[in-house]
């Protein structure tokens, strides 16, 4: 089962720093495969191109973890908690149950990125410093020409412009990027947190607009795709930062569904279909002796109905290794969780037993509301 449910999450773990999770998304391999044609057949360097651009993919985004990573460390540092890295063909991503809570921490956390791709790129510097002096290279031309020949060459110049653009890009003020998390803790000192993300959302957005324009003018879908993701990042970085606002300290325990269906390990699914069929939807727990053993998604339950059918155990399909949060934890955790974790439901226990659930709908619910409530106080 658990190929299964991380095929249909279309993401596999590579390895474990840490404790942080690194997993490459399955689209990955269409940055793979750009590469091997890019270099293979519209450079016309052949089967030695292809493996050298494959190569190369790999080694940058090797860099790109490590990018990823000197986030993630400062924000353990900070005493945040990172679950994943996950790695697209548009770069990589570091999931993160909160913020660092403090301003500065927050820039110092973002800025460590860029920093990570500036100490790779001064050795590599230095090698193509060594190279201008030993005559590898003559001219500009002959730098450009020898960035598209598969060659140690090639590579060494390839990989130094690619940390110097991976780090100057990053730094672009245009939220949620690295730049726009230091743009945005900057402002914090003079306004406010929830003031400095609705302008560092401004900034991100009007940029992001600028560069789906000038991708669509020059014909670079890449650069239009990227101007879109990063209109999308900054806008649910906003409405997160309203949520904190907003539900402030309000915790787990004022938000717990109940009752909860609570199954046995014994049980089939065909009980939890009749179950479903009776108005209880997933997410189900599993009990035994008043203690919660497992946890049955609405993911698993069809992915094992569509493996094993009706007459599968719920206790062989049901997810023995799962989140679940105390009762004095905050709503605004708890969503942010559930964001970084893909969850749309977790359980809520108290020394191991079961006291209900937390939807991400219900918090939505709350978080429309009070912000209705807020709005009507402030007109």
């Amino acid at each position: 089962m658990k190929g299964d449910k991380q095929l249909m999450d279309w993401a596999f773990t590579l390895g474990t720093v840490r404790g942080i999770k690194i997993k490459i998304h399955l689209t990955f391999l269409l940055v793979i495969l750009w590469a091997a044609y890019n270099w293979g057949v519209t450079l016309r360097r052949g089967s030695s191109g292809a493996l050298f651009g494959i190569a190369l993919i790999a080694v940058l985004f090797l860099c790109v973890v490590l990018h990823e990573l000197a986030h993630s460390f400062v924000a353990m540092f900070y005493g945040v908690q990172v679950r994943e890295i996950e790695l697209s063909p548009i770069g990589g991503m570091a999931k993160m149950d909160a913020l660092p809570a403090r301003p500065y921490q927050e820039f110092v956390m973002a800025l460590a990125g860029p920093l990570v791709n500036l100490v790779i790129a001064v050795p590599l510097g230095w090698v193509v410093l060594l190279m201008v002096k030993g005559g590898f290279i003559k001219s500009m031309g002959h730098l450009v020409y020898l960035m598209s020949k598969p060659s140690w060459q090639g590579f060494i110049l390839n990989l130094f412009a690619s940390n110097i653009l991976l780090a100057l890009f990053n730094l672009i003020p245009a939220f949620p990027m690295d730049g726009g998390r230091m743009l945005r803790s900057t402002l914090a000192w003079a306004i406010g947190q929830r003031q400095a993300t609705r302008w560092a959302v401004r900034v991100g957005q009007g940029l992001s607009s600028l560069m789906a324009v000038a991708g669509l003018l020059s014909g670079n879908l890449m650069l239009v795709l990227i101007g879109i993701l990063v209109s999308v990042g900054a806008h649910q970085e906003g409405r997160f930062t309203d949520l904190q606002a907003v539900l402030g300290e309000m915790q787990v325990g004022q938000a717990l569904i109940t009752p909860c269906p609570i199954l046995s390990s014994d049980d089939t699914l065909q009980v939890v279909m009749e179950r479903a069929l009776h108005g209880h939807a997933a997410p189900f727990a599993v009990g035994e002796e008043d203690r919660l053993v497992g946890w049955l998604t609405q993911v698993d339950i069809r992915s094992a109905l569509a493996t094993y059918g009706p007459d599968a155990r719920v206790g062989d399909i049901m997810q023995k290794d799962f989140l679940s949060l105390p009762p004095t934890d905050t709503l605004v955790h708890a969503r942010q969780v559930m964001a970084t974790s893909g969850l749309r439901a977790l359980p809520v226990t108290a020394e191991g037993q079961l006291i209900g659930i937390v939807t991400a709908q219900h918090i939505q619910e709350i978080y429309t509301l009070l912000a209705a409530q807020e709005q009507r106080q402030q007109n």
